[in-house]
């Protein structure tokens, strides 16, 4: 059809064309196809300078130049691609009509793409060419900061963390809620800030003793003034933390501490202090997150099983619902839902419809004041000095933890370890909270304090000097 529809066609042009084609690739060589249908199209990619020598060739029929914008699918597990995918990641199958994704597919339904609108006179040559817009298109515009997100890739690539396969980060603005960077190093695994591919997540570790020492100070089951002393249950008998008081418990990061504190406090009361801090259900509603489930229904005295709950080791949560922890704190105690959609727009970026941020206090203000003290104590001498920055307000509590998984490929159970960092800072009169998950560390030899407060610290570091 190409070839019957151009015999008047002058060959300089025929020849322009198969040339320039040819001299780009030698694989787009027009003189060698043959048996294409009538309804059959040809795409060839090209360069800009290629493009811009076709487009001048007019007298060739059923032959288009244009130009496009593609989506970057690179790394399956990258928050943009799962937000803008209907289809499940490991099927084919459609995404949960309640999905966060699908909700973007209803409400984006109707829009149109744009059209190159081409007239034609009675011999098929193109006389008029022009670009038909969309008008009332309505689209989605995300709250992650791209230049943000770039740096914190920068930072993950780096050679100091070579031997982590995976980091996830996570940082948002403190008051609004809005997340301006989702971050993982590897984007070709499972989403570790949605804790996709787990089972609820991950097990917190000391992060969640900020939970747990709220829950007392609120319902006055615990007084700063209580002292405790470190039997070494939970500790190597070299590091018998002596007796403490829970900021002291807090700042050393003592589990055997924060398991008695645990039983004085009582699971009823940190298990409703965690719930309201949205810990344990979906945060974002996207397809692959998971949402934090306590292993323990019901965990005892008797057994340890609410000592360990107290110190994060019987309960599952994941990045995004984690962020929370610090947040409130440096909220005033004020819970402030995460979200990554701030509002759908027209064509000309004009807002449309704005998604506003939900919030609820959660905790006494005195309550979070006396917390976010503690958590720059624990940056200026604890377990997490080495996300101190000097001159800044910062504070966030380190986490370590020991988890055991069924491989899927060899069915066999497997050790494995995590180190956390959850924390805030301040930056141009405004807060940030943050959230660091390094997965697979040396159980050994590393920590929270030692793997993932050190990406805090460089990360906020580049930040501020951007």
């Amino acid at each position: 059809m190409f070839i019957k529809n151009n015999q008047d066609t002058t060959s300089d042009e025929m020849l322009t064309l198969i040339y320039t084609l040819r001299n780009y690739n030698n694989q787009y060589d027009l003189s060698n196809i043959t048996n294409l249908s009538s309804s059959q199209k040809l795409y060839y990619e090209i360069d800009e300078n290629t493009y811009n020598k076709l487009k001048n060739i007019k007298g060739v029929k059923g032959f288009y130049t244009y130009t496009y914008s593609a989506v970057n699918k690179e790394g399956t597990w990258k928050i943009e691609n799962l937000i803008t995918s209907n289809k499940k990641t490991d099927s084919n199958q459609l995404k949960s009509p309640n999905s966060l994704e699908m909700q973007i597919v209803s409400k984006t339904k109707s829009n149109k793409k744009p059209q190159i609108i081409i007239d034609r006179d009675v011999n098929g040559n193109v006389t008029n060419e022009k670009t038909e817009l969309p008008k009332n298109n309505l689209n989605v515009r995300l709250t992650v900061d791209k230049n943000i997100e770039d740096k914190i890739k920068e930072t993950l690539k780096e050679d100091k963390y070579k031997n982590f396969s995976q980091i996830g980060v996570i940082l948002m603005e403190a008051g609004t809620g809005n997340i301006k960077a989702m971050v993982q190093k590897d984007d070709s695994q499972p989403n570790i800030n949605l804790g996709a591919a787990t089972n609820h997540g991950f097990f917190p570790g000391s992060i969640f003793k900020i939970i747990v020492e709220e829950a007392g100070l609120d319902r006055k089951t615990l007084n700063l003034n209580d002292k405790f002393t470190c039997r070494g249950l939970y500790e190597n008998e070299k590091e018998k933390h002596g007796t403490l008081t829970p900021e002291q418990a807090l700042i050393v990061s003592c589990n055997d501490v924060f398991g008695q504190i645990g039983n004085k406090v009582g699971f009823n009361n940190f298990y409703d202090n965690a719930k309201s801090q949205g810990l344990l259900e979906k945060t974002l509603g996207l397809e692959c997150e998971k949402e934090g489930a306590f292993e323990v229904k019901n965990p005892k005295y008797s057994d340890g099983s609410l000592a360990s709950a107290a110190f994060g080791q019987n309960i599952r949560i994941t990045p995004i619902e984690a962020i929370s922890i610090s947040n409130t704190v440096v909220n005033g105690g004020v819970y402030v839902k995460p979200k990554i959609l701030d509002s759908y727009v027209d064509d000309n970026n004009k807002e449309m419809e704005k998604l506003e941020s939900n919030s609820h206090p959660v905790i006494e203000k005195s309550t979070a004041s006396i917390l976010k003290n503690q958590m720059m104590e624990v940056v200026k001498q604890g377990t997490g000095k080495e996300a101190y920055i000097d001159g800044m307000d910062i504070g966030g509590k380190t986490g370590s933890t020991q988890r055991v998984e069924v491989s899927k490929s060899s069915a066999k159970a497997e050790e494995h370890s995590d180190g956390w960092f959850t924390g805030f800072f301040k930056f141009k009169e405004k807060y940030y909270s943050m959230v660091v998950l390094v997965k697979d560390i040396d159980k050994d030899k590393d920590s929270g304090g030692i793997t993932a407060a050190p990406v805090f610290k460089d990360v906020v570091s580049k930040l501020i000097i951007q």
